[in-house]
């Protein structure tokens, strides 16, 4: 994907038409724009990266296995993706001026957060978890926390590594476990 080459600013309707070997007014008349394109593209292949991850977190079983399935499944998919990364971190950066991507990130996220509050709240039932927790919150910030080591590793590759920050914070998260 070229945006992945030459970054989102930086990519013309023309250089995207000619990779693709199609004609440049296709693009405004499927896409609207360049930007409407680049939005659909690029949340087409987000939802694909995390189609496993949303999966995980929908299936059955242990919330607390599920949770922890969906991490591992989440940092698979980054390590099979990760070149595309600089993509995805300039499109999250972009999504407040391109209302369509903004839209499709939101929504995105929503479903992760629902998924992810889901299972929050059924380890709190079990007394798993404490009752402070407020599940969407911190639905939330699990999300953010995800996006931050994307971000962090696609710009400081020579940092700690991806496995090394997921560990740790989830040592971090376990400490919080209710006594059961």
């Amino acid at each position: 994907m070229c945006v992945g080459r030459k970054g989102l600013a930086a990519t013309t309707s023309r250089d995207i038409t000619s990779e693709a070997g199609a004609n440049l007014a296709a693009i405004t008349y499927h896409f609207g724009s360049k930007d409407g394109l680049v939005a659909n593209a690029l949340l087409e292949e987000l939802r694909s990266w995390l189609t496993p991850t949303l999966e995980v977190l929908g299936g059955d079983g242990d919330p607390s296995t599920r949770t922890m399935l969906a991490i591992q499944t989440l940092m698979t998919t980054f390590r099979e993706h990760q070149s595309a990364a600089p993509a995805y971190v300039q499109a999250v950066a972009q999504a407040p001026m391109l209302p369509s991507l903004q839209a499709g990130l939101i929504e995105l996220w929503a479903e992760l957060r629902e998924l992810l509050a889901a299972d929050i709240t059924e380890m709190q039932q079990r007394r798993e978890l404490p009752s402070w927790i407020e599940p969407i919150t911190m639905a939330a910030v699990l999300v953010a926390v995800a996006n931050g080591l994307v971000l962090h590793v696609t710009v400081d590759p020579d940092g700690p590594s991806l496995n090394d920050m997921a560990s740790q914070f989830g040592a971090l998260i376990l400490t919080v476990r209710s006594p059961g």
